[in-house]
């Protein structure tokens, strides 16, 4: 039995019992069962199930205990020690070690160093016996061993180096191909690990360096990557492209290299992967190959198209210029095997080509994919990819948006490029369209149609003048020239198969239609082609339609089609184009005309909205043909609208009328041309009649007719591009007079008369149609009369009275515009029927209904709400006919207004209403135009076939519709009729006009404003201009004559001005401007009464109505108009007013001429003066500045005790006072100077009460006294007490950010205290010192003038007694609590730094006046700020270590944050368990790339001590970063320091990381100290490399040797290059796999060995490719430098002829070019010296002898010659474009030339030397300098001038480069 089971609730009575505690594993326990052996393996394995667990916080973290007692971690490498171990007790050994690793590097990170040292100690000792184990056969075991490596990478850059140069790559050779096939982890997944993490923890030399491994990523992606686990791959894509393809570090060569197409198709390989779905997705729907392929998508496309972070090379050229361009990407596309059968690889393959054009056309070429048209689905399915590759290219060329010209044939191939594939020759087309299958025709076919679709767009593109108007680059004349002459040529595509008969199979319904689209291409892009082909096409018209109609068989898309050919094609291609034939043809075949077909055509396809509006324009072109309807097209419109709303039994007996009608119409045209010129003539007769006007006077202007009729039978004659030839042109007017009708109405008319009683029909749509062309008539009478001549005959037929009724209907209607007489003739003919009723079933029905009840009927309510409802139903189409018809009844009424029968009041409501109804059509019809903007373009597109066209009308609609309404004689007649006393005839009685005049102008100008801005928009403004003219006039007339009494109210005159001044010309309203500003002052102003501020007029408050909205608009330029007078009118509203738009306005044009403040009176000032505003002032300013006489006004004012009181209670006058004493101190005889110096008296008195901005007065005043030195005196004492009190008050407040004010007056101070710092008070002092430093810490302005100042303050040896003691200043600075943020701050930020290098000077300063303040507890935070590097600061920092050293605290090992590490551990450890760092610790400091830039910019003029006392800063500004180089002055004694003969070090360690090639460099500097402090270095580490154990030893210890026995002299100086090559060379011995890489010393070694010579030979020569050529012109660039080397490459080497050879050369670029220029500017002016500015100061002279003396010393004069012949030579290839940079250096150089030739010309002259004749520039050389300085700036007239220039002066060189 066991025991009994205790409850879990102890009672009451029971004790409580203690817990017991379980002993916690902790570091120390560890540590005792490391060293028992038996226990050792025990330890690890709990050790390490433990860490594995952690953090956590119920655990004793085991990790941080132990590493707090074992830094080194001794105990567990002990355990590897000895005899050969297992591979199970390795594993525990080197598991623990990847915890502890994993933690350092993660939550641990302050233990970093620790991490370091177990990397550095494995690396070191251990790394053999890691890659021995990668040859096991445990799987575990050789995971454990990668895991670790990981591990040891993990803990940062230096790590990541340590690994990637102790580790032998080829032992990792197989890891990648070890894999589980089950998916669990495996050897290759820790092997991707091990590999990544050089990636993610490595800098970007280490990327770069794994990168070139090719056994590592290579390896992996070439081993299985598409059976690798889900997360595997998303693992390595998702690293690859952060820190590889989006690293900006790496450069594009770098991933270029890497990226191969080798590797490239491995990644294409996850298309198809076939891997463990190891993980899970966002969504759960989705398999794992498809996230898989997405991945490896995205990163493609990342990879492939972008030219920021990808590989791909931006060519501009688009491969036509011959270079490589992307070849990797060519290849790898090449290789791409299903990019027609995976639409992901297909849409890799477009969006690379898109953003790689280049390429295209070499893809097409190498490609293994066939396009040989064949009936296969391969071939179709590359077709399709072809066509997706070039529908993703844009449709119109970027090219185009590039800033510089290109010759035009090489732009046509740039778009041929893009347009065009290669492989769609004539070949391919002639044999798909050969084979007897419609698909591969229809394939054939569409690609045709494609490319010519996209030329014509093109082709638009080039021809749209608008757009090459705004080119900075192209003239629209050069592209219709490359159109025309260029892209047809090249689209010379035969027609051959593209016609035949259309009743074939259905399944090549669409190959037909895409045939006739192709003609129509053909037609708009090579329509000579078109021309060459002789088939008739009219038979594809009569094959769609028959006499029934449209054949219902034909399917809509070929209908429209041949519809839409028959409208591109000439007249010439069909043999119906005259349809004088078709009686014959009819007659004599009994086969039905092609115009009966087109006009069934028309009716059958009335329910069609793509057939109609195609219909009805074949059948408006066919009778244009005819020349009948020349100028009445429109009115045929009307007929066929009618005819299309006919019911359809109703419509065959129309079209056979109308059939005749048009033929007899068209052979006889002369006879009724004849008849409505007789009507027109004999409506003008009887309107002269009725006027009681002469006949002579009719007869003349109806003369006209017979005139224009003649003229127009010899311009029919005649071809129709050649009017302008026989004549002036018709006017608009003088046509619609001419022809009110078309000759259809009396031919129609006479047919009716001669038509049967059963075709009543005919009747009813002559009168339909006759009654919409009567209300399209401006004048009805012509046709009013036609109508009664031929109804006159029409009444004596024998027909029945029931056959008239429609007739009837029309005659009552038309009878109301025919004079009383007429009318009389027929009434008792037609009383029977006159009182038949019309039922209206739209709006124009129901407008005439109304019209002809009368009056009474349209004012009725019942008719505004019928005629509301007809209106917001009624279709687009019938807006036109029904404005018209309403304009028709305005005219009407406008010419029965006041008649007897038609009282005032009727007429006004009548207008009212007609044109309120006008307006809502107006308004209606816009909305029609807006909604249609509105619509999304892709509703359409998604629905229809791009086979069809649909075209908005709305706009046209809306222009046409305005056109009729403003062009209309009533309305451009009676606006401002009244105004301008300019009236249309009339017999209107005065009152009655008046009335009318008002309402029409009224109602008319409601119209301007509803439709002036949608003519703006469409930019139509030209409708306008008869009343913008009337308009003008109208407003000049009442200014005339009403300008001296204004009005109270505005005019309808004024009232139209405001409302349309912004449309008005802009000279127009400049002139109305001028006007009102010239009006006298009392018409501008009203009068006011007393105690009130006068008003603007009328004509005032326009007049600043249009200027203040001009300010807003276009119209800029208002202030070149405005004279003195209008400036005068300008100023008298200025100050009659108080208007800040006025203000503005005044401000304004003073900005802009400020010359036109002398013409303001100088009331304006005394207005601006009174209300200091910010504007009001600013103008005050501008008058003050630019005219004396407001100066001295201004002075008088301020005398005043009231003014000046009134300034010094403000801050808002400052900047005035500022201006004018700026201004003042100029001398101006116009000013009396005792005003100036009182005026100074006064500014004097109140100065003390400005701060910050009026310190900008003290320099003016300071200078004003500058002639009386005592007031000068006590004015200085006066500011230096100001500035200290100013900047004492305002350092009291935090300041936000530095001001520049506080920075000004600092300055000043600092300036006033070099003279007197005695004037200063100790309670001033401490103020400024403890405010400063309190709220100003991070100033660094502050802390510099604190430290200047600290010198002068504390300088004497009788220092105030009061002062702050220095060593209370410097607890002050360190104890404050911006003290360790400033000091340990290491970013960049301008700001931070320079606060930090303010901070370092001021204690600086401190210490070395007062140097008892040093303790060592600031000297670790001083050894963290330090960086030992160059940097200002940091240089400071170490003058301030050595300071605190000679104050017996001594120097650290450590520096930066590692110091502060050692500060910290050694604080919570003890001095007892804390040992120093070692000589590891100390280097792995070092950073790499800092080193190699020491090596590489070694600062050779860095001094170790300093020279006679002074402490200079070491500077350079050949170097941009000081910062990113290492301090020799602190390094040496540092490497002094760990090699000391104790010390332990690692040589190849010391070696690897560049410290001894910091040493040898330090052989160069020109301090022998320095080189003293090197020798002694190297010394030492040669006494410790020759006990040193490594394999290198051997190497590098006869290259020491060798250095030893070359130093022939002690402290010897080492030239730069001889440094340089012993560095390399010891880098080669540590690395061999790594490359081998002046000043005058370099120089004379490179001489001595002929190295140059060698160079420019080599460079000469066809082996030498264009990147060697360009770092040879850098070495060279480098030596010439260098005074001697200049002059004997010069002499010697010939380099100035070799540069004029290697410009001509043909293959120069840009990039050798900028290089050259480079080479001649530094050799130039190596070669010149200081002779140019000797020459200049001699010039400057006043003595001749000196003169000539000076002169004398030249260059030679050859010499000189031969720089001007390479700087021309230079000259003529600026074409290849260079750099802004390289561009001025060459001008500077070409001046420099061309000054020190003449100057040189005339010594040679003075000395009567024999020379050569000067020879100036050339005028294309110097073109091509303008052409290039225009090119760069983009001055687009410049460039304009030149091109004109030289193709006025047929300069084909010069021209090549514009174009270029």
């Amino acid at each position: 039995m066991g025991k009994k089971r205790h409850s879990d609730v102890p009672s009451e009575s029971d004790p409580p019992q203690k817990k017991e505690k379980v002993p916690e594993f902790n570091g120390t326990e560890f540590k005792a069962m490391l060293r028992n052996p038996a226990t050792a393996m025990k330890g690890l394995e709990k050790f390490t199930s433990t860490a594995k667990k952690l953090p956590c916080s119920d655990l004793y973290d085991v990790v941080e205990g132990y590493i707090k007692i074992s830094m080194e971690c001794a105990d567990i490498f002990n355990l590897l020690e000895g005899e050969k171990h297992t591979e199970t007790e390795m594993m525990l050994v080197f598991g623990s070690l990847e915890v502890i690793l994993l933690r350092t590097a993660s939550d641990l990170s302050h233990f970093n160093m620790v991490g370091n040292a177990i990397v550095k100690k494995i690396a070191s000792s251990y790394m053999k016996l890691l890659q021995g184990s990668f040859y096991s056969s445990n799987h575990g075991f050789v995971r454990q061993c990668l895991n670790l490596l990981s591990a040891m990478v993990s803990q940062g850059v230096e790590a990541a180096r340590e690994v990637l140069d102790h580790i032998q790559i080829k032992t990792l050779s197989g890891l990648a191909t070890r894999k589980d096939k089950r998916g669990k982890p495996d050897v290759r997944l820790a092997f991707i690990q091990f590999v990544l993490s050089f990636l993610v923890s490595g800098d970007s030399a280490v990327i770069r360096q794994t990168l070139e491994l090719k056994e590592l990523l290579p390896h992996i992606l070439n081993t299985g990557l598409k059976e690798d686990r889900m997360s595997t791959v998303n693992l390595i894509l998702s690293t690859l492209k952060s820190k590889v393809v989006l690293n900006k570090a790496i450069s594009k060569t770098q991933k270029v290299r890497f990226f191969t197409p080798a590797v490239l198709a491995n990644l294409a390989s996850l298309y198809k992967w076939n891997g463990i779905a190891d993980a899970t997705t966002e969504d759960s729907d989705s398999s794992g190959l498809s996230v898989v392929r997405e991945l490896v998508h995205s990163f493609l496309l990342d990879l492939c198209c972008s030219h920021k972070h990808g590989i791909s090379f931006h060519d501009a050229s688009l491969g036509t210029a011959g270079r490589a361009g992307n070849l990797v990407l060519l290849q790898f596309l090449v290789g791409l095997k299903q990019a027609t059968e995976d639409e992901l690889v297909a849409d890799l393959v477009v969006n690379v080509l898109k953003t790689s054009p280049d390429i295209l056309s070499r893809y097409f070429k190498e490609t293994q994919y066939s396009y040989t048209p064949r009936l296969k689905s391969a071939w179709q399915d590359n077709v399709n990819l072809l066509k997706k590759i070039y529908e993703a290219q844009p449709d119109i060329s970027t090219v185009f948006q590039n800033r510089e010209m290109i010759p035009l044939p090489r732009l046509l191939s740039m778009i041929m490029v893009i347009s065009v594939p290669p492989v769609c020759n004539k070949a391919f087309f002639t044999q798909g369209l050969n084979l007897a299958s419609s698909t591969v025709q229809l394939m054939a076919v569409s690609i045709m149609n494609f490319i010519l679709k996209k030329a014509s767009k093109n082709m638009e593109y080039l021809l749209d003048k608008s757009v090459w108007y705004k080119s900075d680059v192209y003239t629209d004349d050069m592209m219709e020239e490359l159109c025309c002459l260029n892209i047809r040529k090249r689209l010379e595509l035969k027609i051959r198969r593209q016609k035949g008969k259309i009743a074939d199979a259905a399944e090549v319904i669409l190959l037909k239609a895409l045939i006739l689209q192709v003609i129509c291409l053909y037609q708009k892009v090579v329509p000579h082609l078109v021309m060459q082909c002789k088939f008739d096409f009219s038979k594809l018209l009569k094959g769609i339609v028959s006499e029934k109609g449209m054949r219902e068989e034909i399917p809509p898309i070929l209908q429209y089609q041949i519809l839409q050919l028959a409208l591109d094609l000439p007249a010439s291609k069909f043999s119906w184009c005259r349809i004088q034939d078709i009686a014959y043809s009819e007659s004599s075949s009994g086969e039905k005309s092609v115009l009966y077909l087109l006009l069934k055509m028309f009716v059958s396809s009335n329910n069609s909205s793509h057939l109609r509006p195609s219909t009805q324009k074949l059948v408006l072109k066919v009778l244009k043909d005819t020349g009948v309807f020349e100028y009445t097209l429109p009115e045929l419109e009307l007929w066929l609208e009618q005819l299309a709303r006919l019911e359809p039994n109703q419509q065959e007996t129309v079209i056979q009328f109308l059939e005749r009608v048009l033929v007899k119409l068209v052979c006889s045209s002369h006879e009724y041309t004849d008849k409505v010129a007789s009507f027109v003539q004999e409506a003008g007769h009887l309107q002269a009649n009725l006027s009681s006007q002469e006949g002579d006077a009719v007869s003349i202007a109806v003369s006209h007719i017979d005139d224009v009729l003649d003229m127009l039978d010899v311009i029919m004659e005649g071809s129709d591009g050649e009017m302008e030839e026989f004549g002036p042109s018709l006017s608009e007017e003088l046509i619609i007079q001419t022809f009110p009708f078309s000759t259809v109405v009396p031919a129609a008319l006479e047919a009716r008369n001669k038509l049967p009683a059963d075709k009543g029909v005919v009747c009813e749509y002559l009168c339909a149609v006759l009654s919409d062309v009567l209300h399209c008539q401006r004048d009805p009478l012509p046709l009013c009369l036609t109508l009664l001549q031929y109804d006159k005959e029409l009444v004596f037929s024998q027909l029945p009275a029931s056959f008239y009724q429609s007739i009837v209907h029309l005659h009552q209607y038309s009878s109301r515009w025919l004079p009383q007489q007429c009318r009389q003739q027929l009434v008792s003919v037609y009383a029977p029927l006159c009182l038949l009723t019309l039922t209206p079933a739209s709006c124009s029905l129901l407008l005439k209904a109304a019209y002809v009840q009368g009056p009474a009927a349209l004012l009725e309510d019942t008719f505004r709400q019928n005629i509301e409802k007809a209106v917001a139903s009624m279709p687009l189409a019938e807006f036109p006919v029904v404005i018209k018809q309403v304009l028709l009844y305005i005219r009407s009424t406008v010419e029965d207004f006041g008649m007897v029968g038609f009282s005032k009041d009727i007429g006004e409501a009548l207008l009212r209403i007609l044109m309120g109804m006008l307006q809502d059509l107006v308004a209606k019809l816009q909305s029609f135009e807006e909604t249609s903007n509105s619509k999304p373009a892709t509703e359409k597109s998604q629905k229809e076939s791009d086979l069809f066209l649909e075209v908005d009308q709305s706009p046209t609609i809306l222009v046409s519709a305005l056109t009729s309404i403003f062009k209309h004689p009533c309305l451009e007649q009676w606006f401002l009729a009244l105004e301008l006393a300019a009236f249309p005839p009339h017999s209107l009685k005065p009152v009655a006009l008046k009335h009318l005049c008002a309402q029409m102008t009224d109602n008319i100008l409601t119209l301007l404003k509803i439709s002036a801005p949608a003519l703006n928009d469409l930019s139509h403004l030209e409708l306008l201009c008869s009343y913008m003219v009337a308009l003008e006039r109208a407003t000049l007339k009442e200014l005339q004559e009403k300008g001296s009494r204004p009005p109270k109210t505005h005019s309808r005159t004024f009232q139209a001005l405001l409302s349309l001044h912004s449309y008005m010309d802009s000279s127009n309203l400049r002139e109305l401007v001028s006007q009102l500003l010239l009006l006298p002052h009392d018409s501008l102003i009203c009068p006011s009464s007393e105690g009130t501020q006068s008003e603007l007029s009328i004509y005032g408050q326009v007049a600043l109505h249009i200027l203040t909205k001009c300010t807003s608009t276009s119209y800029q330029d208002h202030s070149r108009f405005l004279t003195q007078a209008h400036l005068h009118g300008l100023g008298t509203l200025f100050v009659s007013c108080s208007s800040p738009e006025l203000e503005a306005f005044m401000l304004q044009t003073l900005s802009y001429d400020p010359g036109s403040a002398k013409l303001i009176h100088t009331d304006v000032l005394l207005h601006c003066l009174q209300k200091p505003l910010r504007d009001s002032l600013a103008i005050s300013s501008l008058l003050l500045e630019n005219c004396s006489s407001h100066r001295l006004r201004f002075e008088v004012w301020c005398l005043e005790p009231s003014n000046m009181d009134k300034m010094s209670e403000t801050d808002a006058f400052f900047p005035l006072i500022n201006t004018y004493l700026q201004v003042a101190s100029r001398e101006d005889p116009a000013r009396p100077k005792d005003g100036v110096s009182g005026i100074c008296c006064h500014f004097q008195i109140f100065l003390a009460f400005f701060f910050f901005i009026r310190w900008q007065l003290v320099d003016v005043i300071t200078e004003k006294l500058a002639d009386s030195p005592v007031e000068q005196d006590k004015w200085r004492k006066c500011v230096m007490a100001a500035a200290l009190k100013c900047l004492i008050v305002s350092y009291c407040h935090p300041a936000a950010s530095t001001s520049a004010q506080e920075h000004s007056v600092l300055k000043r101070l600092q300036h006033l205290l070099v003279t007197s710092p005695a004037d200063i008070t100790a309670s001033d002092w401490n103020s400024f010192v403890k405010n400063g430093l309190r709220n100003r810490y991070s100033d660094h302005h502050f802390l510099n003038t604190l430290s200047n100042v600290l010198e002068l303050m504390y300088g004497s040896s009788e220092v105030q007694k009061d002062l702050i003691p220095l060593s209370t200043l410097y607890m002050m600075t360190s104890s404050h609590s911006r003290f360790l943020p400033t000091m340990l701050d290491s970013s960049e930020e301008p700001t931070r730094s320079q606060a930090k290098e303010a901070l370092v000077s001021l204690l600086l300063c401190l210490v070395k006046k007062c140097p008892t303040v040093c303790n060592s507890n600031h000297f670790v935070v001083l050894l963290a700020a330090y960086g030992a590097t160059l940097s200002t600061s940091d240089q400071k920092l170490l003058l301030l270590l050595q300071e605190y050293e000679k104050n017996h605290i001594s120097l650290s090992f450590l520096w930066g944050p590692a110091a502060v590490e050692h500060h910290k551990t050694r604080k919570s450890l003890g001095a007892s368990l804390w040992k120093q760092p070692s000589s590891d610790d100390v280097l792995a400091l070092l950073k790499t790339d800092a080193m190699i830039q020491t090596i590489l910019k070694f600062p050779q003029q860095r001094r170790i001590l300093p020279q006679d006392r002074t402490e200079l800063l070491y500077t350079n500004d050949a170097v941009k970063d000081l910062g990113s180089l290492y301090d020799p002055c602190f390094l040496l004694p540092l490497f002094s320091a760990i090699l000391r003969p104790e010390c332990v070090i690692d040589c190849l360690k010391f070696a690897s990381c560049h410290a001894l090639g910091v040493t040898v460099m330090a052989l160069s500097s020109y301090d022998p100290k320095v080189r003293a402090a090197a020798y002694h270095v190297l010394s030492c580490f040669y006494q410790h490399l020759e006990a040193a154990r490594f394999r290198e030893k051997r190497q590098l210890l006869y290259l020491m040797n060798i250095v030893k026995n070359g130093i022939r002299k002690q402290n010897q100086r080492l030239p730069f290059i001889l440094t340089s090559y012993i560095n390399k060379v010891a880098q080669q011995m540590l690395r061999p796999d790594r490359y081998l890489f002046l000043d005058g010393h370099c120089y004379e070694l490179c001489n001595q060995q002929g190295i140059f010579e060698v160079l420019l030979s080599f460079s000469s020569s066809p082996l030498c490719s264009e990147h060697f050529q360009t770092q040879i012109l850098r070495v060279l660039c480098r030596a010439a430098r260098v005074t001697k080397a200049a002059y004997s490459l010069t002499k010697s080497c010939g380099l100035l002829s070799w540069m004029i050879q290697a410009v001509e050369k043909r293959n120069l670029n840009q990039q050798l070019l900028c290089a050259m220029i480079d080479l001649l500017h530094v050799l130039w002016f190596t070669i010149l010296g200081q002779k140019e500015k000797k020459v200049h100061e001699a010039s400057t002279s006043s003595s001749t002898e000196e003169i000539s003396q000076s002169l004398m010393k030249c260059l030679p004069l050859l010499l000189v010659n031969e720089f001007l012949c390479v700087s021309l030579a230079i000259c003529r290839h600026l074409r290849l474009g260079v750099k802004a940079a390289q561009f001025s250096l060459f001008v500077q150089t070409l001046c420099s030339v061309l000054t020190h030739r003449g100057t040189a010309l005339s010594v040679n002259k003075q000395a009567d030397r024999l020379m050569l004749h000067p020879q100036p520039l050339s005028c294309t050389e110097t073109l091509s300098l303008l052409l290039c300085w225009a090119s760069l700036s983009h001055h687009t007239p410049l460039l304009t001038q030149i091109q004109a220039l030289s193709e006025r002066n047929k300069l084909k060189q010069l021209m090549g480069e514009c174009l270029q």
